[in-house]
């Protein structure tokens, strides 16, 4: 059995071993040469009591350093809890809402066994074209890492008595924690690209700085995707900077590009952060009437706090100028904030790097400051049996074990993810488009570029770094076909980001659109979010899960997804393929007409025009007035919850309804129980075709008021509609269309 020894440590004041943790060892010989494999078991088995745990308690109040870390997590109870223990409370019991032992059956004993295992990841190579290559654990050069590295620590308990069920149903097979972990054979591998770093206790120590160099050197000179600026000269600079003069401290002037004689190549940086509650205390921002003070330099002590730390790592990386939205863009001037913000793909493209306050939650935070020493930790010696003479106990190894204040930061990306940074629409865009990211999160730095994505602890890559969809593709080869899937999967995780400003909506996303333009030549309806060339599909977006709602105030055509504010899919998959349809069939005659964009007027000054963004088309149409919700699933099911049922005589009877039925439906939004849960018709309800091979095959259009007798009848959209059987090619109504339709014009509000 190896032996485990608690080494010395600043943070603990608990460290002498106990001898049930003598089995939690890191033994990598048990390994096989199989990269898939991702745990790495150990003998170490403890039964105790739940949710006390009294037996991991009593060790840990012993002096295991261990158990005291392992204890803490086991009852979720806070740090107060842990200095209990070590200062030798023995009267302490602390008991966790989210246990809710009281839902637990009676007839439990409460016994459960403790287990631990080690989380691995094997060591890897990121080639050129983005695949990865395996280290072969098989060769005596992988060995001491056996070709794998140690990322955390596991333990998990399970009821002995097996799974319970809940009071509410439901089945409990108790639950587990993690400690993020750093093997002495990993920080010591003499290999640099395989060596694990621990992180530093000040974000921008010397060794770090270095590390931010080598990252932006690397990507300079091996990644040519980030190289590749297609959209403007290299030389291409904002018109607006904030110079940074540090001869008495830090201090930042605004300069016009045009005015101001830039020194030499013109680096410079740009910051990307979320603002915050503007309403409590709102960013330093370029106004007209502060314009010429900030020219004449804004000092540290008056800059909010991710202003300065942002200030502070151009310095120190040797950066001259920093681009900051909120001081580079005239926030009171609707011509000038208009121009620069359709620039921002230019900004964040050829920005050096662009930081990002990754942990900040608003401009006032900060980023640089880090606690890692006040986190919980323990630091364990052990040593191997004498199979292998490179571990002997003359020659003992090393693990160091972090306990987050965030659990979840234990997973590599979640500190990026996972943060409020991440939840923002504009910072969407302004990832999607930089070419070098900086990330400063909670003790730990990222950089993220379109050749690799690195950390700070230098975690081995995983699978899923290496498909990143978020950076927007900038390679030649990238085909238009592709570039459309982006951006319509894109639009879906967009619109799950939240806006201060309701109708920021398509504007935080137009730089990401100039972009693909640019390399593209496509035309861009900028009043919808939409692609010209593409319409017959992206018309058919659809709300997915949960529910949407109309914004306060309007911001797009009824017929764009800007329109709601809630989850949509803009991105669908074809199940029918109606060029191969038999004769006769309804989706052969469907394939006679096709759709057509007609006329697209763009309205950017919204619903007080008198035709805001309209949209007029041809294809076939079908009038209705009846829109019954499903009593009970229905025939289009959950997804489909609404009949359209015509006007005209059909042959088809729907068994469940015993109404007419030619279509499925799904609104827009939900209408409120007071009207039956369906729209109240002004006049008419229009089914309006588009697409044969879709989930969604139409549009549900409302008829709207005249405005004068002479007007054109004009159509809101209220939701899609499907003429199928969901996913098949069986019609709902084979007689739903025949040769006596034709298509017509309809125009779209």
């Amino acid at each position: 059995m190896p032996v485990l020894r608690m080494k010395p440590s600043a943070n603990m004041t608990a460290l002498l071993p106990c001898s049930t943790c003598q089995a939690i060892v890191p033994d990598r010989r048990k390994l096989t040469n199989d990269p898939t494999i991702t745990s790495l078991e150990t003998p170490f088995a403890r039964e105790d009591f739940y949710p006390t745990f009294p037996c991991v308690a009593l060790s840990a109040k012993a002096g295991c350093s261990l158990c005291a870390l392992m204890w803490r997590r086991l009852t979720s109870i806070p740090r107060e809890a842990a200095e209990s223990i070590s200062n030798g409370d023995k009267n302490l019991v602390w008991v966790s809402y989210e246990q809710r032992l009281g839902q637990l059956t009676a007839t439990w004993d409460q016994k459960v066994k403790i287990r631990a295992s080690f989380d691995i990841l094997p060591l890897a190579t990121v080639l050129p074209t983005g695949s990865i290559r395996h280290v072969d654990t098989s060769t005596a050069q992988s060995a001491p890492q056996h070709g794998v590295a140690v990322i955390s620590v596991s333990i998990s308990w399970q009821p002995l008595a097996g799974a319970l069920r809940l009071v509410n149903g439901e089945i409990w097979k108790g639950d587990k924690c993690d400690f993020s972990a750093f093997d002495s054979i990993d920080l010591h591998a003499p290999q640099p690209e395989k060596r694990r770093n621990l992180p530093s206790s000040v974000t921008l120590s010397d060794e770090n700085v270095s590390r931010i160099q080598c990252w932006i050197d690397n990507c300079l000179h091996n990644h040519p995707d980030c190289s590749e600026a297609r959209t403007a000269p290299s030389s291409w600079t904002p018109r607006r900077l904030l110079k940074i003069d540090r001869d008495q401290g830090i201090t930042i002037w605004l300069i016009e590009s045009s005015e101001s004689r830039l020194e030499g190549e013109t680096r410079f940086a740009a910051l990307s952060h979320v603002w915050g509650d503007t309403s409590v205390s709102a960013p330093l921002r370029l106004l007209s009437s502060n314009f010429s003070r900030l020219k004449n330099g804004i000092k540290e002590s008056e800059l909010p706090g991710n202003f300065a730390d942002a200030a502070r790592v151009c310095v120190r990386l040797g950066i001259r100028y920093l681009w900051i939205d909120s001081l580079c863009i005239i926030q009171d001037s609707r011509d000038d904030w208009r121009e620069q913000s359709a620039l921002m793909h230019l900004v964040y493209s050829h920005a050096l790097i662009t930081i990002v306050a990754t942990s900040a939650t608003s401009c006032h935070d900060g980023f640089l400051e880090r606690n890692l020493d006040l986190m919980p930790m323990a630091e364990v010696a052990y040593s191997l049996p004498r199979e292998d003479e490179r571990f002997t106990s003359n020659n003992p190894c090393y693990m160091i074990l972090y306990d987050y204040d965030n659990p979840l930061d234990i997973w590599r990306m979640h500190a990026i993810n996972g943060s409020k940074w991440n939840t923002r629409a504009w910072t969407m865009q302004e990832r999607s488009l930089s070419t070098r990211l900086v990330h400063f999160c909670r003790n730990k730095m990222f950089f993220e570029c379109r050749g690799c994505l690195e950390s700070e602890e230098n975690e081995p890559v995983q699978e899923s770094d290496t498909i990143n969809s978020t950076l927007w593709p900038r390679s030649p080869d990238t085909s238009y076909e592709e570039l459309l899937r982006r951006w319509e999967l894109f639009v879906d995780e967009y619109m799950l980001r939240s806006l201060t400003v309701s109708t920021d909506r398509l504007p935080a996303i137009q730089s990401v659109a100039e972009e693909m333009a640019a390399a593209t030549g496509q035309i861009y309806v900028h009043s919808a979010g939409m692609w010209q060339s593409n319409l017959e599909h992206e018309l058919l977006w659809c709300v997915v899960f949960g529910e949407a709602k109309r914004p306060d105030v309007w911001r797009a055509p009824s017929w764009s997804w800007a329109a709601v504010e809630g989850p949509i899919s803009l991105w669908q998959r074809d199940f029918r393929n109606s060029q191969q349809s038999r004769p006769g069939t309804l989706l052969h005659f469907l394939s006679l007409h096709s759709f057509q964009v007609l006329e697209i007027a763009q309205d950017i000054h919204g619903a007080g025009s008198i035709n805001p963004g309209f949209l007029k088309v041809r294809s076939l149409t079908k009038t209705f007035r009846r829109l019954s919700k499903h009593h009970g699933s229905g025939g289009g099911g959950i997804f489909f919850p609404y009949d359209l049922i015509p006007d005209g005589s059909c042959d088809h009877i729907d068994p469940e309804s015993e109404t007419k039925v030619f279509a499925y439906g799904r609104l827009d939004i939900e209408q409120s129980a007071d009207s039956g849960g369906v729209p109240t018709p002004s006049e008419m309800f229009l089914y309006l075709h588009v697409n044969n091979d879709r989930r969604n095959t139409g549009l549900i259009l409302q008829a709207q008021r005249h405005t004068q007798p002479q007007d054109s009848q004009v159509w809101k959209r209220i939701g899609v509609a499907t003429l199928f059987m969901d996913r098949s090619d069986k019609p709902i109504l084979e007689s739903a269309f025949g040769y006596a339709d034709t298509p017509q014009e309809v125009i779209l509000i």
